[in-house]
């Protein structure tokens, strides 16, 4: 072999070494963004696991404030309903308190 192959062989050697050096760096820092995202991935799950924890949650409080509404106007219906009974009633009382008022001043009239 010639002196200028050994030269070409050398230099074909020491590309090759730098080529695989730099893949170890490459792969050394493919294996540390790996460990990142499986860390990622793991809070992600947990995060997923508490949204749908609070998801439940939600629905369960959902489920009772449709329930409390129901109720809270079956209590307007009872409320209007009485609302109602009393304005009937206290238009009997005006009405009886004007007969009332009527026949007093009849009577003062009588009287004199």
């Amino acid at each position: 072999m010639t002196e200028n192959q050994t030269k070409e062989v050398f230099n074909l050697l020491t590309r090759c070494v730098n080529g695989i050096q730099e893949i170890r760096e490459d792969v050394s820092i493919l294996k540390q963004d790996v460990s990142e995202l499986k860390t990622d991935v793991s809070i992600l799950k947990t995060d997923v696991a508490e949204l749908k924890t609070d998801v439940a949650e939600l629905k369960t409080d959902v489920a009772i404030l449709k329930t409390d509404v129901a109720e809270l106007k079956e209590g307007q219906k009872r409320i209007e309903k009485e609302v109602r009974l009393n304005t009937v009633a206290i238009n009997e009382i005006a009405g009886e308190q004007f007969r009332l008022k009527i026949r007093v001043d009849e009577l003062e009239k009588a009287s004199v």
